[in-house]
């Protein structure tokens, strides 16, 4: 049946309020992250982008639905900052920011329109005073538009889920070609949307881009490069961290929802003031196995879903309580498997630390290089070290 002006009416006013709600509670967690932080200075940055590129479809039977080029336009605010902390300084002063995106998806009728409001950190690999050349990372929360229904959009055989993470990595260089504060901005970006299994059905969509853009930087004060780098010494010392976390996944579109519980041990030696490497251990109890082993006349006992692996690990620090975690390993024990893919697995996301040593994560977890699960989690990490000064 077809909408009328009402409906549809109300149906983008919807839509409206959830991005509203979105950009409202990740402006909040960010606020705290990034802008948390006390400077010498601010250097703010203005930064508007268009970016034009294509779809990467990983499965053949993507290739009739992507019929065009994707085309987004992009609005940030960051803070340069000036080297007045150590971390800074390691990172030889970074961006810190947000930002929000909007684009087509490459078929209007079928995928629709993302919007997409993200957090990020920008560091140099090269500056001068008039080139900046810097590796960029982002992640945050992506609305599309249109998403699978078995009877409005049943070709939609990628997107299950109107809420998705977005991950965004680029490599940018940013020109000064005047005495002003003007740049010219030029680039490559990767865009990744993904509902991590939530909801199927959950290919995800890929896209490269080639950017270009201008950026204004404000200031009361000018701007100049740091001078000297703190040395990145560090007395090693070992670190023990636990955390829980929970995730819920579905099996086939039409399946029910299940939820999954892990324990996770990390023992790991903290060898900079940039990162913590180690190795660790996770026992996984996954109840949607128990389909798939029923579907193959295998399932005997509750003991069949749970899963024990090793990995290792790095942990890369952004700021004192800001890290990104990246864990790759094996089960040791596994009772369903689909070949040699089934027992490899890898976490990737973000870690906030607090005061009192408890953090919090959000994991993005493959299996057999496919998205499996988004985990949240809850830990306490043991630390006997302290920072250099």
């Amino acid at each position: 049946m077809k909408l009328n002006f009402t409906d549809n009416k109300n149906k983008y006013k919807i839509i409206l309020k959830k991005r509203i709600y979105i950009f409202l509670i990740f402006s909040l967690f960010f606020t705290k992250i990034t802008f948390g932080q006390s400077y010498n200075s601010y250097f703010q940055q203005f930064e508007m982008r268009y970016n034009y590129g294509v779809s990467i479809p990983h499965h053949s039977y993507m290739n009739f639905i992507i019929k065009k080029h994707i085309m987004f336009g992009e609005f940030n605010y960051s803070i340069k900052t000036d080297g007045s902390r150590t971390f800074q300084k390691i990172w030889r002063c970074p961006e810190y920011g947000a930002g929000i995106l909007f684009g087509n998806l490459g078929n209007n009728e079928i995928l629709g329109y993302a919007t997409s409001m993200y957090g990020f950190i920008g560091i140099p690999i090269i500056e001068t005073e008039h080139l900046i050349f810097k590796y960029r990372l982002c992640t945050g929360l992506a609305y599309i538009s249109e998403k699978y229904n078995n009877r409005s959009n049943n070709l939609n055989i990628i997107i299950g889920s109107h809420l998705n993470i977005h991950v965004q990595i680029s490599l940018l260089a940013d020109i000064k070609p005047f005495n002003f504060p003007l740049y010219l901005v030029t680039g490559i970006v990767f865009n990744h949307y993904s509902v991590g299994a939530i909801k199927l059905p959950n290919l995800g969509i890929n896209a490269v881009s080639l950017t270009a853009g201008l950026k204004y930087l404000y200031s009361q004060y000018p701007y100049s490069l740091m001078n000297g780098r703190a040395p990145n010494m560090y007395n090693k010392e070992l670190e023990i961290s636990a955390f829980y976390s929970a995730a819920i996944k579905q099996n086939t579109s039409y399946s029910k929802y299940y939820f999954v519980n892990t324990i996770n041990g990390d023992f790991g030696l903290r060898v900079s003031l940039k990162r913590t490497l180690g190795i660790g251990t996770r026992l996984v109890f996954d109840p949607s196995l128990k389909m798939w082993l029923e579907e193959e006349e295998k399932y005997q006992n509750t003991s069949q879903l749970f899963r024990l692996g090793i990995h290792a690990f790095q942990e890369v620090y952004f700021l004192d309580d800001f890290s990104c975690l990246a864990q790759i390993g094996a089960y040791v024990y596994n009772r369903y498997s689909t070949g040699i893919g089934s027992w490899i697995y890898a976490n990737i996301g973000l870690r906030y630390t607090f005061p009192n040593n408890m953090f919090v994560n959000i994991l993005l977890k493959t299996q057999s290089l496919k998205a499996d699960c988004v985990e949240f989690s809850v830990g306490y990490r043991f630390m006997r070290y302290k920072f250099l000064k």
